[in-house]
Formats: C-alpha cells, structure tokens, sequence
C-alpha cells in the first residue's frame, strides 16, 4: 500500500494521518495521496545484495559503539518503511537473478534466470500463475523502458558488471554465469554510465569469441577509463561513460587501495552528476554487491563494511535526491544471507551482560575481511609468517589446530571461509547457512512529496511502484512489441539460426547468427549476430551496409547437460518491426 509518511513527524500526528488514509481508502478505494504529484523525473533503486535486516544492527553497533540515545542511526534508517518479500517463482528462498529481475521486469522468475520469464516447476511448486506459453520470453526491463523515455540510464555495482543483479536490469538469458554473452548485451543496450570491475569480460585476448568490446564501446563514443585517475578526470559533460577497475569483481571496501579504486559512494556520486545532465531524467540502479559474498563466507566483518560502504551510497542518492526535489530512491535488498545473528552459543548464558565493547572489539581488530586477509597469506609458506600475518591483522593468535586448518585451507581451497570461522569464532555472531535466507528483508523509500511505498509487499510491487512514479508505459506490452519471437517478426520471410559456439562441448557459449531471406535461393540476405543491436545486408558474399535494429537480439537457447552444443531451444526474439525493416532491404 502506497502512503503517506513522514519521519520528521511525531508518532501521534504519522499515526492520525495513516488512520485517516485508511478512513479514505475505505470511502473511495483510492490512495490518500492520489491527487498529489506522483511522478518523478528521475529513480534510483539501491540493492544491498544479500543483506539480512540484522546486518543494520550489527553495522550500527560496530559504527559507533557506545553512544548518546536516538544519535546513533545509519543513512539508511529515517527511510525505512516496510519489508520485501523476495522469494522466486518456484521457490521460498531466491536467488539473485530472478529476485534483481523481479525487481526490473515485475515478474517472479526462476533460479539463474536473468530478465526472462520462468517455465513452470508444476503446480506444486509453481508460487505465482505461470503462463506457458511465455516460457523464456525476454521481458523489458525499467532501465529500458527508460531509455525509450529518452532518460539516461546506468548501473554501479561492486562486482563485475555482468553479475547477476546488474545484467537483470540490462540482459536476457535463462544462463545467469554465461558472462561474456550478458556483457555483449550489455556494451549493445546503449547504457549511459556503467561503473564496477570485470575488464576481462570486454578484452579480446579473455572473452570467448575474441570480440573486442573496448573497441566496440569506442565506436559507440563511450569514454572508457579503467583508473582512479581517469575516474577523477570525468565530468558532468561525459555523457557516454564505462568505467572498469578491476579484472573481476572490485575488492572489499575494507581491502581496497583507496588511491587506485573508486568507492561505491564516489561511483554513485560520479554517475549521477553524469545522469543528471538530461532534463528528461535518468534511470539507476546502485548495488552493494559484495555483502552477499561476504555473506556466503559467513564473515561479519566483510558483511559490515561492505553494508556501510554501501550506506554512504545510500547518502549521496538521498542529498541528491532532496537537493534536486524530482527524484525518488528505493532502497531494497533482493533477498537474505547466511542467517547472521546477533547472538550465538557463547552468548547463551550471560547474554544480557554481555557489552558493546566486547560485541564489536573483535571485529574493529579486524583490517582486513576475510577476503583480503586470504589474499595476504595464500602466498606465504613459513608458519611463522602466517602467524604473523594473522595476528597483525586480526588480533588473533592462532592455535595449533587453526593454523594446520588455515595451511590446509590455502592448499585445497575455501581459505577465506576458513578464515571468516576463525574470526568468528572470537565473536558473539552465529550464522545457520553459507547461502541464502527465505525471510523478508527491509524496504526504505525516499519520495519528494512522500508517495513512499510500505508495509509488507511483494518483490513485485517494486517495479510497479517505480513505473507508477516514473510513468512508464507497461512492460509487458513493450515485451511483445521489443523482445518479439522470430516466427512472429519475421512471417512470410524465409528464416534460419546459424550456431557457433566458442569452448568444448561441456563447456560452451553460444553466439548465434539469424539469417533472414526473401525465400531460400535469395542472393540478398540480412543477418544478426545475437545480442547485438544492428543488422547487415549482404549481396551474395559482398556486405552491402549497416543499419539500426532499434532494439537489441536476443538469442535464447538451451543446452543438454551431458552435451551443451546440442540445443533444445534455439530461438531469437527481436523487435516486431524487424520483419518490415528486413522486406524494404531485400
């Protein structure tokens, strides 16, 4: 429910107007706020991957321990109004691909599925009405809807680019690890700004096709810098940014050389300076990526750090928000992790005497998270240097038996979750999983006239809230109209899929080519590689020009598990007006 609330207002006053929304909804079944101004020229949605409602406790205590009553509160707090519930179509507990996707599309999808709607499970484990015949459809996302609004559009996150929350916002694949195909959707689909790591998902001597899409991105007037200098360097007239700083993923905020990278906070800041410069307004999406991973390891201190990094962003998105007076910010993390709490079996006797100082001492010791103190030791070899290395970094000095299983972590593998147990283990933090949590997970909404979304609402609520105050048309009718089926666009014309795959057969991307023809003996012929957004007319074997697709070309596909090369589907979804540009060329 959609209402209206403000956290300068005292308990008595938000708790007379919210009756009095609820007397106005009873009277005419419409929200109190439905003559006020709703829509606003620019969004952003924060994602705080992975992060579980007891992470804010923990980040508040760690901040700033000991201090005065009603002082002491993240960026995030004032905002909260609600929870998510972020479950998949199948399952309780989800998975960063459908959940960020619901988030993008207003659909729940299943796990690994990028931006592309589910096949049902069956009705036993179906949680949403599954529609069979759109099994794998593409489905338009917010961030596109934008761009057709002639808004600016980007993405910054802390992981590579390709990763599954960011390519649920800007690709299609039910394939959420086929890295360098999402990456060449996603240099194709014409973002203003990307910020983040993952270089080598650009670089021809790494990607598999050998595609260069540095050069790419440069055809396309993209400004491309991939350091802290260059960073520093950019303005508000960029308007055609990526920038990369990293072969990966970007290293924690509490390992990261500050000299070298740029924090999310500073992305955040630089993007939307960037984004800003449209009068039309902008689209982005901000994600603290690594909290999950933090998460998976089961180390509060990576989940801290990381959360509070991530709430700087959410600083800088809220004072340019009520700066600029037209934009809202959504705050909402796409699903649970680890089942941290506050609390563990050294604290069940005792657990109310136990102090601030205590709770929070082991984990300022710690300068490093797990990751980067795993980065620090696997190359050495001496006990006595491990040791060493551990204590200046920890304040732990370690047993015989967690240095045996800390040399045997570094040999078969998992040191950093080594490493996170031991920290651990000197806290008062338990933790029931290494993966995800099914629970509902915070909502904060920041909105110029308080048009905040609240309460408890489905992940799919989401979306419809950012199209309702952006005013974008239904995504579903820009589905069938941008991500159309090939037989669909192209009837009467003659049609095939050419594949080529790159790796071994177990191991292998796929980048198809359609071909398209008058009729079968046509010399004339247009082709479109997937994922791309153009298309090229050839005369026999003589490329006679290029044009504008006016929309990307989705190649959805399926592989058999034992041999990926043989395909069970093998389809390209293209826009509608594909077949009537394709018959005035031919």
């Amino acid at each position: 429910m959609l209402y209206l609330f403000s956290s300068k207002l005292n308990p008595m006053t938000t708790k007379i107007l919210y009756l009095f929304s609820i007397l106005l909804l009873s009277l005419n079944g419409s929200p109190i706020n439905a003559q006020q101004e709703k829509q606003v020229k620019n969004v952003i949605i924060l994602i705080p991957d992975g992060t579980s409602s007891s992470i804010l406790s923990l980040s508040r205590w760690y901040k700033y321990g000991i201090c005065p009553e009603d002082e002491c509160w993240l960026n995030i707090d004032p905002y909260i109004s609600g929870f998510v519930k972020t479950h998949s179509s199948d399952a309780p507990t989800g998975d960063s691909a459908p959940t960020g996707s619901t988030y993008a599309t207003g659909h729940l999808s299943h796990t690994g599925f990028i931006a592309t709607y589910p096949p049902s499970a069956g009705k036993a484990k179906d949680l949403v009405n599954i529609d069979p015949t759109m099994a794998y459809q593409p489905l338009f996302t917010i961030l596109e809807a934008a761009k057709l609004d002639q808004k600016s559009t980007g993405l910054v996150v802390t992981c590579q680019f390709p990763h599954a929350t960011p390519a649920a916002f800007s690709s299609h694949t039910p394939y959420r690890d086929k890295y360098y195909n999402i990456a060449k959707q996603m240099v194709y689909n014409n973002l203003n700004v990307v910020f983040g790591g993952g270089t080598k998902y650009l670089s021809p001597l790494k990607r598999d096709d050998k595609e260069d899409l540095v050069a790419v991105l440069k055809s396309k007037n993209y400004n491309y810098v991939t350091t802290k200098k260059d960073f520093n360097r950019l303005s508000s007239s960029d308007s055609l940014v990526w920038g990369l700083f990293a072969d990966d993923a970007l290293p924690n905020d509490l390992d990261t050389n500050k000299d070298s990278i740029p924090s999310i906070s500073e992305m955040t800041d630089k993007a939307i300076q960037i984004l800003s410069q449209n009068k039309k307004g902008f689209f982005l999406m901000v994600e603290g990526s690594k909290v999950d991973w933090s998460a998976h390891n089961n180390d509060p201190v990576g989940m801290v750090t990381e959360f509070l990094a991530f709430d700087e962003a959410v600083k800088v998105a809220i004072d340019f928000a009520k700066k600029d007076g037209n934009t809202a910010v959504v705050i909402c993390p796409d699903h649970g992790n680890s089942g941290m709490s506050i609390g563990n079996a050294r604290m069940a006797s005792g657990y109310d005497t136990v102090t601030v100082a205590s709770l929070v001492k082991p984990l300022r010791d710690c300068k490093l998270t797990a990751d980067g103190l795993a980065s620090l030791i696997k190359p050495l070899t001496g006990d006595t240097d491990i040791l060493k290395a551990f204590k200046e970094n920890t304040n732990i000095t370690l047993n015989p038996q967690e240095l045996e299983t800390i040399k045997t972590a570094m040999k078969a593998g998992g040191l950093s979750r080594a490493i996170a147990k031991i920290i651990t283990s000197r806290t008062y933090i338990g933790f029931t999983t290494n993966g995800h949590t099914a629970e509902d997970v915070l909502l904060a909404n920041y909105h110029p006239h308080n048009y905040r979304l609240g309460g408890v609402v489905q992940n799919s609520t989401v979306n419809a809230y950012m199209r309702e105050i952006s005013g974008n048309k239904n995504l579903d009718s820009l589905t069938r109209e941008k991500y159309c089926i090939d037989s669909v666009a192209l009837k009467g014309l003659f049609w095939e899929i050419q594949d080529r795959y790159t790796g071994t057969a177990l191991d292998s991307s796929h980048y198809g080519t359609l071909i398209i023809k008058k009729d079968k003996k046509s010399r004339k012929r247009v082709e479109i590689k997937a994922y791309t957004d153009y298309i090229t007319l050839f005369d026999g074997k003589n490329e006679v020009k290029k044009m504008a697709l006016n929309g990307l070309a989705i190649n959805t596909y399926l592989q058999e598990p034992k041999n990926k090369k043989k395909l069970t589907l093998n389809r390209f979804y293209i826009p509608k007006s594909t077949g009537k540009l394709v018959e005035g060329l031919l």
